[in-house]
């Protein structure tokens, strides 16, 4: 098993990030930071978005509701989900137009 790499700008520095064989963890410091390994992705810290909770996607085909939905309550006489159906159509039009543009470019180059 190899030795973990590490990177810091400075060699006193807190902050930096340490690849290993089965994991990777950015850290500000010891109280901060992103570690990805075999057991799944973990964030230490105060969490910030910079999206609205519809560009927030869960399992791939599903965004939660927007800000006035978000804030009715859900009761028996009137449900509410909590998600809502949003297939990533725009993001699938994007694929379909740069392979359209690969092989294009393939197409020329043969």
């Amino acid at each position: 098993m190899a030795d973990p790499k590490t990177m810091k700008a400075t060699a006193t520095s807190n902050s930096g990030i340490v690849i290993g064989e089965n994991s990777v963890r950015a850290t500000v410091n010891d109280e901060h930071g992103i570690l990805i390994n075999e057991k799944g992705t973990t964030l230490t810290g105060p969490l910030s978005f910079a999206v609205g909770p519809d560009q927030i996607r869960v399992g791939g085909l599903f965004t939660f509701q927007g800000a006035i939905m978000g804030m009715l309550p859900s009761t028996m006489a009137t449900p509410s989900p909590m998600y809502k159906m949003d297939p990533p159509l725009k993001q699938l039009a994007s694929v379909a137009a740069q392979t359209a543009l690969i092989a294009t470019l393939i197409g020329m180059a043969v």
